[in-house]
């Protein structure tokens, strides 16, 4: 797992193993069939356009077991390496639990406006990647986040985001309060990914 350490945000990414990519890509495939139950248009979360179908809760009894499993143990890699930074020894006393997913798959000129998410540790799995227009920007289709750092050049502190460049196998972890958007694109086929929120709990 590699890990970026921003001022004093801790974000995390890690490549899927191929097998658990493959058992999550059916579960969102599953998913997406029930189009039904797309939240894209509810006008209380960050998506604007696309198909957002929910894994935890859901209502079509979809066995998520090898998800949760997967996502616990990559939060728990995630607390380890804060504790071990930071001496938050209080973090031994908790342990991270999946309390929602949803996958979202999204088409050209789709985006999600900026927000944080009401958990502890968020992140995405990428599970489709389209292939962008030639004359695509820097920032198309990226997940951004925005940083609660001021421009300081004395301190070589020079930008306040950090943007990631989806990549189908791809997890990314952060901080839930962290906020964060995506940027629309131009191109060809989806852009599909796993979202999810943990909350830590006690032991």
């Amino acid at each position: 797992m590699k890990f970026a350490y921003l001022n004093p945000i801790v974000v995390a990414m890690n490549e899927v193993p191929d097998g658990t990519l493959q058992n999550i890509k059916l579960l969102v495939e599953q998913a997406h069939t029930h189009k039904e139950l797309n939240d894209a248009g509810n006008p209380s979360i960050s998506i604007r356009g696309g198909q957002q179908i929910q894994l935890l809760p859901n209502e079509f009894n979809l066995n998520i077991d090898i998800l949760r499993v997967y996502i616990e143990q990559q939060c728990q890699e995630y607390l380890e390496k804060i504790i071990q930074i930071n001496n938050r020894n209080e973090l031994f006393q908790v342990k991270p639990m999946l309390v929602s997913a949803w996958t979202l798959k999204q088409s050209p000129g789709d985006y999600q406006v900026l927000h944080s998410h009401e958990a502890h540790i968020s992140g995405n799995i990428y599970i489709e990647t389209p292939k962008l227009d030639k004359d695509s920007s820097d920032t198309d289709g990226c997940l951004e986040f925005k940083l609660p750092i001021v421009k300081t050049p004395a301190r070589f502190i020079l930008t306040d985001t950090w943007r990631v460049t989806p990549e189908v196998g791809k997890i990314v972890i952060f901080p839930s309060y962290l906020p964060h958007t995506v940027y629309p694109w131009k191109g060809i086929g989806s852009r599909t990914s796993l979202a999810w929120d943990v909350k830590l709990v006690d032991k």
